[in-house]
């Protein structure tokens, strides 16, 4: 089937950052492949993102299936192709206890965050190469740069995503493939909800902006760097924080 919209892959679309990142670029007129694990949520989403002159397919997928993602993948393209990006948005958000050596959080939260990530760029990445241009944005976290405390294991896997981000780009370089980071700080979503409240006056203070930012805040800088407006940028983990990481020398309140 050939589309005149391009087409993009987003994983993790049922909830959060891959939901509004998909109706972000539904919005701005990609036809949108929504991949996810709760069937009934994704057609919800499938509904947000199907509108006059836009398309929208779903998928339920279990990302730690690497047999099974190559195999949707390659069906996806096949009907679809050529396929103009993929977001890499869904992860967990665990604690992890370093005395336990058997807390099973570990290789939970590495298999949906770093594996789930890893599959389907593996699974797209020939595809990219064959039609010779393509764009993924994997989104990572400020855990990967600064660390958590009590999320050992979360802020691991984002961190080997961001290394995977800046290899992967110079591989994907000579096919004019591109592959960037974006780096939410405090997000407001279904995942961090209830975190975020309990800890709301700390949040506050130590984001210059004062504030925690909506899904959809993150999901633009997205669709910016899969579109042609960010055809020169590569490799870069783009910071949509709120200014966190400039919190070290702001005075508290």
């Amino acid at each position: 089937m050939t589309t005149k919209n391009p087409q993009v892959i987003v994983t993790g679309a049922s909830s959060g950052i891959g939901r509004a990142t998909a109706i972000a670029l539904a919005q701005a007129g990609y036809d949108v492949h929504l991949i996810g694990r709760n069937a009934t949520r994704l057609a919800k989403v499938q509904q947000a993102t199907t509108f006059a002159g836009v398309t929208s397919h779903r998928y339920q997928l279990e990302l730690t299936d690497k047999a099974a993602v190559k195999t949707t993948f390659d069906q996806i393209v096949a009907d679809f192709g050529p396929i103009a990006g993929l977001v890499n948005s869904a992860g967990i958000f665990l604690t992890t206890d370093v005395t336990d050596y058997n807390d099973p959080s570990w290789a939970q939260i590495m298999a949906v965050n770093f594996n789930g990530t890893l599959y389907p760029t593996l699974a797209l990445l020939p595809h990219l190469y064959a039609q010779g241009k393509g764009s993924i944005v994997n989104v990572t976290s400020v855990d990967a740069f600064d660390g958590i405390l009590d999320y050992d294991a979360y802020a691991a896997s984002k961190g080997a995503v961001t290394s995977l981000t800046k290899t992967l780009a110079i591989e994907g370089a000579a096919h004019n493939v591109r592959l960037n980071a974006v780096v939410p700080g405090v997000t407001d979503t279904e995942m961090t909800h209830e975190r975020i409240q309990a800890n709301l006056a700390k949040y506050q203070a130590k984001v210059p902006l004062g504030r925690a930012a909506q899904a959809q805040e993150i999901a633009q800088p997205i669709v910016f760097l899969i579109s042609e407006a960010a055809s020169y940028i590569t490799g870069q983990s783009l910071h949509v924080n709120g200014g966190w990481r400039l919190a070290r020398g702001r005075k508290n309140p």
